[in-house]
């Protein structure tokens, strides 16, 4: 070809592709700004869902406040109910300006602002009534179904906004990311015109030698960049070459494994990648091998856990997929996987307190249940007590039972919400107290020839509630007697220590079984968290540190020691000194 053909053709070349740049270019930003309108359509969507979350918080926040004021009488309670007072009429308004361009939602409002008008009538009534000192009729009130019916068309009323909310999200989502699609097809298009247009001008400039450096170097940066996004991302990612010999692992996957690239290259992935069933505790299925041989990606099974070099497991989740060269042939495999021990946690955190919710519900329903029956024993004991002829020693067991009814009571009473610690407190004597507790398990004790060992010094009292200290004491005590074999030893120790204003009163308790392991020392106060897996609820250690931690004080478990080794186990409860009374002995006692 003549020169000045040549560079006719280098000059018609450059101008076509850069006719065809610009043309592009303007179609991108055509597109970019259909993109960004998109953007705000769906952004504004959120906006409303976030707005109608807002109301409908207002609403339940003031309906919280005036539940809790009628209940406690406490006008701390109605903060919620004034500031959702001043917040629901601004808050619809900026609904009905949202949805301004939106026929339906505005209908949808109009009921809201009808409906909240009327629950923030039913509210004010009620809190009136109290103030008014007709306390009966506004708890009258609360407990009719007025309330509740308008907070259920409430709900409806904001699910069928929310419906269409979604609904018009889904649509602009999907719209964007149409426009997303064709944004990216219109740079994919330049690109690859840019691309051709440059190896096919590249033809007439450079030589082929120059082309081949180019395309070595591009290489280079390919890789480079390649290896620098993998080492970036943060899940872990293996790559293996075809026989399954480990090839590359970015940090996440160093530090997940515990084996550094250097180490692991040219190795077997289940050296590197050892991976077993949580529940089996066997190996699990080579997932390299698997995508070798069926050419498509996989998963690992539920409850696999990776062995780290160091010995310890962690739970995974990941994906093996297959990597193929420039003619579709399988190169390898690349494995990407994540450490799951935090959602793990979040997910038993989730259902342990769903299980506090549902035994919250049956506790309520069985304590309003056995109220009846336990009056009717409570009085039959009265009256067997006061039969003539009756024995000392069987007045003294229905004494014994009478506490133990009262606190059964005491229980129900807390339960279903009806009971106050304030109302019912007094000062306590922990030995006294404790010795109580000893003779409700007397049978028990002298039964499995239990020794008890008891060390009381000079003991201030402490204010509390008789029934609800008498059970953490007994929880901590029934423990430790289950806990020991036969003809074991349970040390009872109390005193004063000088600890904050008034001093502590410290009650502790040791026995020589078993002992605690050391993953079940972290969990112990865990509600539903037992050893005792045919006879224990998990429920008691839970209920006293509530009860513990109500009244100031704590309570603490260690391993007891015995010469060099552990042996047994030694719970310490601490509770605050009743504030010294002028000339006050303790006004009540725990016998």
């Amino acid at each position: 070809m003549r020169p000045s053909a040549r560079q006719f053709g280098i000059v018609a070349g450059f101008t076509l592709l850069g006719l065809l740049l610009l043309a592009n270019a303007l179609v991108t930003r055509r597109r970019l700004d259909v993109q960004v309108q998109n953007a705000e359509r769906a952004l504004h969507s959120r906006q409303v869902q976030v707005a109608m979350e807002d109301a409908e918080s207002t609403l339940k926040d003031a309906e919280t406040g005036q539940r809790g004021y009628i209940l406690t009488g406490d006008p701390s309670y109605l903060a919620p109910y004034n500031r959702a007072t001043s917040e629901i009429g601004p808050r619809i308004d900026e609904l009905e300006r949202l949805n301004s361009d939106n026929p339906a939602q505005q209908a949808n409002i109009r009921e809201l602002r009808k409906l909240t008008r009327e629950k923030m009538d039913e509210l004010a009534q009620t809190i009136a009534l109290y103030r008014s000192g007709d306390a009966d009729q506004a708890r009258k009130v609360v407990l009719s179904d007025r309330g509740l019916l308008i907070m259920d068309k409430l709900r409806e009323l904001f699910a069928r906004m929310r419906k269409e909310e979604i609904r018009l999200d889904g649509d602009r989502d999907a719209i964007y990311r149409q426009s997303v699609r064709m944004s990216a097809l219109s740079i994919w298009l330049a690109s690859l015109a840019a691309l051709l247009g440059t190896i096919a001008l590249a033809y007439f400039i450079v030589h082929e030698r120059t082309l081949r450096e180019k395309h070595a170097h591009q290489l280079r940066v390919s890789e480079e960049w390649f290896r620098t996004t993998l080492s970036s991302i943060g899940d872990a990612v293996i790559a293996t070459d075809r026989e399954g010999n480990v090839i590359f692992l970015n940090a996440q996957a160093e530090k997940l494994t515990g084996s550094t690239l250097d180490a692991a290259r040219g190795k077997r992935i289940d050296e590197v990648f050892p991976i077993f069933s949580e529940v089996t505790g066997n190996a699990a299925e080579d997932p390299v091998k698997k995508v070798m041989e069926q050419g498509a990606i996989v998963g690992l099974a539920n409850h696999t856990v990776l062995q780290k070099s160091d010995g310890t497991l962690i739970p995974i989740e990941d994906s093996a997929a297959p990597i193929r060269d420039d003619r579709g042939d399988l190169a390898g495999v690349v494995l990407v996987f994540r450490d799951v021990t935090a959602g793990r946690k979040a997910q038993e955190a989730m259902r342990r307190t769903e299980k506090l919710a549902a035994a919250a519900r049956l506790s309520a329903t069985v304590a309003h249940e056995i109220n009846n029956p336990l009056a009717a024993v409570v009085n039959l004991l009265f009256i067997a007590k006061h039969s003539p002829g009756v024995p000392d020693a069987v007045v003294e067991h229905i004494a014994q039972a009478e506490y133990e009814l009262d606190r059964v009571a005491h229980i129900t009473r807390q339960t279903l919400g009806f009971y106050r610690e304030s109302g019912a407190r007094e000062r306590i004597d922990i030995p006294d107290l404790i010795e109580s507790a000893l003779r409700l398990y007397s049978n028990k004790i002298s039964a499995k020839g239990i020794q008890i060992e008891r060390e009381f010094d000079h003991c201030a009292p402490v204010e509390g509630n008789l029934g609800e200290l008498r059970q953490a004491i007994s929880n901590v005590l029934a423990n430790a007697i289950d806990a020991v074999n036969q003809n074991g030893a349970i040390s009872v120790a109390a005193r004063t220590i000088s600890e904050g204003e008034e001093g502590m009163v410290e009650f502790i308790v040791a026995d020589d079984g078993p002992g605690i392991s050391a993953e079940h020392m972290e969990r112990i106060f865990e509600p539903f968290f037992t050893t005792k897996k045919d006879v224990g609820t998990g429920l008691g250690l839970w209920a006293t540190k509530s009860i513990v931690e109500r009244y100031g004080g704590s309570i603490s478990v260690h391993a007891r020691q015995d010469g060099s080794a552990p042996r047994g186990a030694s719970f310490a409860i601490r509770l605050p000194c009743a504030a010294q009374v002028e000339g006050g002995a303790p006004s009540g006692k725990a016998d």
